[in-house]
């Protein structure tokens, strides 16, 4: 990742045209002139989705001896220190600016002003540049690919990872309202709203001379920790429902309302939605038709009877082994599965006249614990 060079370079990025010297954010003057709805930061997004699928069609992913855990704490710490750093540089900027002011008794503000808001502002860039390469690089190491051109699941992923979507306080609802908010929102209106929010925080904390240099650096290191875990996270589960909703979805094309129900179920077991459960729901609900869509949301309620009664009759015997499958991988995914969890795996495997195996659910438990994700593949019921 290549750095800001001059602040000079803030202004040449906004206005379209590439900077003298070199670039650390590249020129996006497609994209930031394109007649299309959406902010700054809709644009930098789009143009880093694109400069990263690039790079990787050009250049495959060398071998890595470490585990995909591993490597994705790697990345997130790396992307914290690059953040934490920017911050302290753009407040220190900022803090100098502002006594440079006061000694020349206000004259300097002509000069001062200009140079800590480019400083402001190219940090604010330069740190959501870095949210975005974070993102793709974390996409990347659990084998997981987002696409240019229909970036919908980066963009639901970060409107709850940003908050412009997320649980009402004081609602009771585990989710359901929360994953038809996501799963319908526009990836321009929630670029506005995730914009305005890095804008005005980002004026706010360096606003403070000498305190704004701590709170800066500290405050991104915090902010790309909380992404990079629940973009972590959300890829951990993404790479293992994926794998395993892929053979139970081509084998049960016809039930995967029933699928995507099952997993709502698993997920709500222990209270509501965390923000990678509610993106991959919503993932999982865009491969249904608008009519099914409704009706599978229709049906996200708290209680899994009627469900389980459905199945019985559903899901016929062929494929009871894959659809339990998921069911446990779901269970799994967030390396903890508790009681109202296993009783829900156990009334489904019930339901098929299947034995319910813990000691099953707890070996998938143990591979994410030890390598993010399912290696070797667990086969559906082997024990």
């Amino acid at each position: 990742m290549e750095s800001i060079k001059d602040p000079s370079d803030v202004a040449a990025f906004s206005n379209g045209v590439a900077p003298a010297g070199d670039v650390a954010i590249p020129l996006i003057e497609p994209e930031a002139r394109s007649p299309r709805r959406g902010g700054w930061y809709t644009k930098l997004v789009a143009h880093y989705l694109k400069r990263n699928a690039a790079r990787a069609a050009a250049s495959p992913a060398k071998a890595d001896p470490r585990t995909a855990s591993d490597r994705a704490i790697s990345a997130i710490r790396w992307a914290c220190i690059k953040s934490a750093i920017s911050g302290a540089t753009a407040g220190s900027v900022s803090t100098s600016a502002t006594i440079f002011t006061a000694e020349t008794e206000g004259l300097g503000a002509i000069v001062a002003g200009p140079i800590a808001a480019l400083a402001i502002g190219g940090e604010m860039l330069y740190r959501s540049a870095v949210h975005v390469d974070l993102s793709c690089e974390l996409a990347s190491i659990f084998d997981v690919r987002f696409d240019p051109g229909d970036s919908s699941d980066i963009w639901r992923l970060y409107a709850l990872a940003f908050g412009t979507h997320q649980h009402e306080s004081e609602s009771e609802d585990p989710g359901r309202a929360l994953v038809h908010d996501v799963t319908h929102a526009e990836a321009e209106q929630i670029g506005e709203k995730i914009g305005q929010k890095v804008l005005g925080e980002s004026v706010m904390r360096n606003i403070v001379p000498v305190l704004g240099i701590f709170a800066s650096a500290v405050t991104n290191y915090r902010m790309t920790h909380r992404l990079g875990d629940t973009v972590r996270r959300y890829m951990r589960y993404q790479r293992a429902l994926d794998d395993a909703s892929s053979r139970a979805c081509a084998a049960c094309v016809d039930h995967l309302d029933l699928v995507i129900e099952g997993m709502w179920f698993i997920f709500t077991a222990d209270g509501k939605l965390s923000p990678e459960e509610a993106a991959f729901l919503a993932h999982m609900l865009k491969k249904l038709d608008t009519l099914q869509r409704h009706a599978v949301l229709a049906r996200f309620i708290e209680d899994e009877h009627d469900w389980s009664e459905r199945i019985k009759t559903a899901i016929p015997e062929a494929l009871r082994d894959e659809f339990l499958y998921v069911l446990e991988v779901a269970a799994a995914v967030d390396k903890e599965v508790g009681l109202p969890e296993r009783k829900i795996l156990r009334r489904a495997s019930e339901s098929f006249g299947r034995e319910f195996s813990a000691a099953r659910v707890e070996r998938m438990i143990k591979e994410f614990e030890d390598f993010g994700v399912l290696e070797p593949p667990v086969q559906p019921h082997a024990e």
